[in-house]
């Protein structure tokens, strides 16, 4: 075998390695570093419901980063009913070390089911991680940052039941 094809098969092989393993898998080994200024929280939350009676979503995986420094990577509640308009449901609390303008949230969700008034319907979302980036200085004011999630715009027919392709925006 040549330098050349043998360097091709040492790439596949980390690739086929590096399939099928989740984000939560990931960040499970990752050492959490705290700050020493006000502890914040990032939150999710619905927004029209539309013909949805329930949207319950698994939560896989939360992280968030800020200036190299893993801050917070694991989940606060791992499901949450998003039909449930007004309430905010924790992710993750965190704290942002000093100098540090942006962080980095990462959410990955496992799935869920939904109901209508005509059924329930299961929800994949296995290939969704919401990636945001949020400023220290705007979370500051409230303490928090929340994403909010379109329900109503979020939820496609795909397969046997629905699958996520999220709208969503973050609110400070």
């Amino acid at each position: 075998m040549t330098r050349l094809g043998m360097g091709i098969a040492l790439l596949l092989g980390f690739l086929v390695y590096g399939c099928g393993r989740s984000n939560y898998d990931l960040t499970q080994t990752t050492t959490v570093t705290s700050g020493d200024g006000p502890t914040f929280s990032l939150r999710l939350a619905g927004d029209d419901a539309g013909d949805f009676l329930s949207a319950k979503l698994r939560i896989e995986s939360v992280q968030v980063t800020g200036g190299g420094a893993v801050l917070a990577n694991a989940v606060q509640t791992p499901e949450v009913d998003l039909a449930d308009i007004g309430r905010a449901h924790l992710l993750a609390t965190f704290q942002a070390p000093a100098g540090v303008e942006d962080v980095e949230f990462l959410v990955g969700f496992a799935g869920g089911t939904l109901t209508t008034s005509k059924g329930s319907f299961t929800v994949d979302a296995r290939c969704q991680t919401l990636r945001l980036t949020g400023k220290v200085s705007r979370i500051t004011e409230r303490k928090h940052a929340v994403i909010h999630l379109d329900v109503a715009r979020s939820f496609v027919p795909g397969g046997a039941g629905l699958t996520l392709v999220p709208h969503f925006q973050l609110v400070y």
